[in-house]
């Protein structure tokens, strides 16, 4: 009885105290406390419990969304305690979504958390020829990746349609694949891994497909040939039979001149296409593949991505549901709605998919599937929603704790909370990589636990990435940038590899960044080749420790032009290569920097030919390196893209839909058929859009070898001596789109300019070549602007003979020439092209100082091009000269005046 009576009395005084606790307080407190770790919303209190100096908070999920440091949590704790017991000295446990906060703590801040890791298997897919390992990145793991929603037939408005409104000038279907496809893919790739997608990857809209019928067998292997019917790259896939064939079937395939071994683990992904490698094929020459098992173990083999049959769009445009039933995969998987909603369909069958693959592997032995182990599943996302002023919306990250049998535990018993641990270090490196390169204030979001069908569903470590909004105008100021591109992309491949590497224990090293300044020369019969590595300020690990040079070369026989492929590389261990070089053979290059993570991305595109007898030797100068997102305006009313301004696309994009053609403010979202403010045309949703495609040295140097000329080529950044360019006949200087940019950063150490037309280096290389009597030959849409910027110099005064008129200097793109040129009218791509980059804001020119005119444009009469023919020759033409409709005429009228 007195124990009882004891009991009641200790409940009284508890109750007392708790009803003393400033509650409405203690949630002000707390939610100001979130927000400023992360835009998380407001904590609500539900209920707290006191015994002696133990306190217990119970909130509502919110505080869950937050990834807080033992540090972080042990301030936050001692803030509760003060205000719960007046004193820091509390001790006090807060319960958040059902986890006190400690159990929530990521991977990041802890160690000894191991996931367990059953032995390795070879590889799905492994290229043999590859001159270099990844020991400290990503080799030997498997990832599930998508770029969110795609083009689908809705049954319920019996129509073809996205799954996304078109804003901004895209939409998100394709928007996502725009940084996946060009950088996240081959980011992961570079590290070793092998990407698996529910959507086409490859761009190529012709395809063949050779089914087993068509093939032969020779020496035990099988053999397929075919004719593309058009020159250009292909991704090649390979079907086989269910359990079939050899752990290490070779597979090699024959291209241009060229031939590149693969090994294919034949005992997982059986009944589905698997990506072999993409390479280049012509009409000219058959197509070959070799596969190491009988005939009857081949399904099919097919080249190129196509044309979805049943939407006649390209089928890298379509939705998952449309691939994979194209791919083989069982309706079982497909149709989630059992035939209801073909929207939901679309993306709720990912996850079923990825668990179709992964059954019957060592990462799920006990369930059915293609017995492909895979590592992780991501799916890439943009998120909806607006903010005023000069807000951004920001990235969030979302992951489930549960399957869908509410199961907390994946196949080989690991918490689903390495879920969470995957999502923190990919959310936080996205938002830590971008205030320190491009936005100081870039949102971080929460790490939300919610059900979403792609995150609840995959038996994997899964997450949804919603990168940042694609209705706000702030977050598309930079998520159209192909810079922000990259480096989002770059952080999610980061992200990825230091989760992986720690889940196992692991050292991780990060791949290089693309080498910088490479340029190409001519040396007798030899051919030197020259580039820096690119320090990476954020990422020590990320030095480069060797470099590969791909070669391409095209030759001629008979009169007839043979194109080659890409070999498969040299490694060396400086920073410059040299080999002897034949003549009348055209040489490509191109260069990637590499450690024990991987290698980075390929350099632009260097050129390089010795003539069989020369009518002199040009140097090509690649001074165009900018990518940028298009223009934007602001005011009070209105707001968006400046109209016929279009972004600087980092080679061939997919994610262009559109001008914009609402820029109201007030507009609002009623449906995406008529979605308000940012609405955007639809003419070029199913199109590519050249941008800068980093190859200009090679459509010159087709004209220049045509015309019995030598050639080399080099990075504008390479031409840093004062006499670089002395001894060379002409030389060519290709400016494109280049156009001084401001760079805001939160790094003290990066330059607050990118994308300067006139370096100091090169300025100095000019004025040095002009006054040994060069003769210079330079196009580029902002000559004028970025020649006034300079002000009086000694570029201005002695080389650069013209003042800049004005800009719009064109509405129809008619350029009349006078006799200088034998030239009479060019004629300018002035709207997107999917073969070459358009030039829609040509400038005008004023010659000076003994310079002339040689060219008006037909409407506006101001001058498109000046000629000086004095001490040196120059000709400088203010608009991008390779988007000429015949580009090679004017050219080569160009160099007949300048020789």
């Amino acid at each position: 009885m007195h124990k009882i009576y004891l009991a009641i009395i200790a409940l009284f005084s508890i109750s007392l105290h708790v009803s003393a606790i400033p509650m409405q307080a203690l949630s002000d407190s707390l939610s100001l406390y979130a927000n400023s770790k992360a835009e998380v919303g407001k904590v609500t209190v539900k209920s707290v419990r006191t015994k002696s100096r133990t306190a217990r908070i119970y909130t509502c999920k919110t505080l869950s969304s937050l990834s807080l440091s033992p540090t972080e949590l042990q301030d936050l704790r001692r803030r509760v305690s003060n205000l719960v017991f007046g004193s820091a000295n509390g001790d006090i446990q807060i319960y958040s979504d059902g986890y006190e906060l400690g159990e929530l703590v990521t991977m990041r801040y802890k160690t000894g958390i191991r996931a367990h890791v059953p032995a390795s298997v070879p590889q799905l897919v492994k290229n043999a020829d590859l001159p270099y390992k990844c020991p400290d990145g990503l080799d030997g793991r498997h990832i599930a990746l998508w770029g969110s929603h795609g083009w689908y037939y809705n049954n319920r408005s019996d129509r073809w349609l996205w799954q996304r409104a078109r804003l901004w000038t895209t939409v998100e279907d394709l928007f996502t694949s725009s940084y996946t496809m060009p950088y996240l893919v081959p980011m992961l790739e570079n590290a070793g891994a092998t990407v698996i997608q529910p959507r086409e990857r490859d761009t190529q809209t012709a395809m063949v497909i050779i089914d087993s019928t068509a093939m032969h067998e020779q020496d035990g292997k099988t053999v397929a040939e075919t004719i593309v019917p058009a020159e250009g790259e292909y991704a090649v896939y390979i079907r086989y039979n269910r359990h079939t064939g050899s752990p290490r079937t070779a597979l090699d395939i024959e291209h241009l001149d060229q031939t590149t071994r693969y090994t294919v683990n034949m005992q997982m992904g059986a009944g589905t296409w698997v990506y072999v490698g993409k390479h280049a094929f012509s009409p000219m020459q058959a197509a070959r593949i070799t596969v190491g098992t009988p005939r009857e173990n081949i399904a099919a083999i097919r080249l190129g991505g196509g044309m979805d049959s049943a939407s006649n769009v390209p089928r890298y445009a379509v939705g998952a549901t449309q691939y994979l039933h194209f791919a083989g995969i069982p309706d079982s998987i497909l149709d989630y709605t059992q035939g209801d909603n073909t929207y939901t369909n679309d993306y709720a069958c990912r996850g079923q998919w990825v668990n179709y693959l992964l059954g019957g592997s060592q990462l799920a032995p006990k369930d059915e599937g293609l017995g492909i182990p895979i590592d992780l599943c991501m799916g890439i996302h943009s998120d909806a929603g607006t903010r005023n002023g000069d807000s951004i919306v920001g990235t969030l990250l979302i992951y489930y704790d549960r399957d869908d049998s509410k199961s907390r535990t994946l196949p080989l018993g690991d918490s689903r909370l390495y879920c969470r641990y995957l999502g923190d270090y990919v959310q936080t490196q996205v938002v830590e990589d971008l205030r320190a390169l491009y936005a100081p204030n870039w949102n971080r979001r929460g790490l939300r636990n919610a059900g979403y069908a792609e995150a609840r569903q995959p038996r994997v470590p899964t997450i949804l990435l919603e990168m940042l909004s694609h209705q706000n105008l702030n977050d598309m100021r930079l998520g159209l940038d192909p810079k922000v591109k990259f480096a989002v992309a770059r952080a999610v491949y980061k992200g990825v590899l230091k989760y992986l590497a720690t889940s196992r224990g692991e050292d991780y090293t990060v791949q290089p960044l693309p080498v910088q300044a490479p340029a190409v020369r001519l040396a007798h019969d030899s051919i030197l080749l020259s580039w820096q590595p690119a320090a990476d300020p954020l990422e020590p690990t990320a030095t480069p420790k060797y470099y590969i040079v791909y070669t391409r070369r095209t030759r001629t026989q008979n009169g007839q032009t043979i194109a080659g492929d890409w070999d498969n590389g040299t490694r060396v261990t400086a920073n410059r290569y040299t080999f002897v070089a034949n003549r009348g053979i055209r040489y490509d290059f191109r260069i990637v920097a590499g450690n024990r993570g991987g290698i980075s991305l390929p350099s632009e595109m260097l050129c390089a030919y010795l003539a069989p007898k020369s009518n002199g030797t040009v140097m090509i100068i690649n001074n165009f390196s900018r990518v940028a997102a298009p223009d934007f305006f602001v005011d009070s009313l209105y707001a968006g893209i400046v109209p016929n301004s279009f972004a600087v696309q980092d080679g061939r994009d997919i994610s262009f839909v559109g001008e914009q053609y609402d820029c109201l403010r007030s507009s609002l979202w009623q449906s995406d058929d008529r979605c308000g403010w940012g609405a955007s045309y639809a003419d070029r949703q199913f199109a590519l859009t050249a941008g800068n495609t980093r190859d200009y040295p090679l459509m010159h140097g087709r004209v220049l070898a045509e015309s019995g000329y030598s050639y080399c080529s080099a990075s504008a950044a390479a031409i840093t001596d004062t006499a670089a360019l002395r001894g060379y006949t002409v030389v060519d200087l290709i400016c494109g789109k280049q156009r001084t940019e401001l760079r805001q950063t939160s790094m003290a150490d990066t330059p607050d300019t990118l994308y300067e037309m006139f370096p100091t280096g090169l300025r100095a290389a000019l004025v040095d070549y002009a006054r040994q009597g060069g003769k210079l030959l330079m196009s580029g849409m902002y000559l004028g602007s970025e020649t006034a910027a300079l002000g009086n110099c000694d570029l201005t005064r002695e080389v650069l003979r013209y003042t800049y008129r004005g800009d719009h200097a064109t509405r129809c793109g008619t350029v009349m020439f006078d006799h200088t040129l034998a030239m009479q009218l060019a004629r300018l791509k002035m709207q997107p092209d999917a073969d070459i980059i358009c030039c829609e804001n040509p400038q005008g020119l004023l010659p000076a100082r003994g310079s002339v005119g040689i060219g008006t444009y037909f409407d506006s009469g101001m001058t498109a091009g000046i000629a000086y023919n004095g001490d040196c020759r120059l000709i400088a033409l203010p608009f991008i000269m390779e988007s000429t409709e015949d580009f090679p005429a004017l050219y080569r009228s160009c160099l007949h005046y300048l020789k």
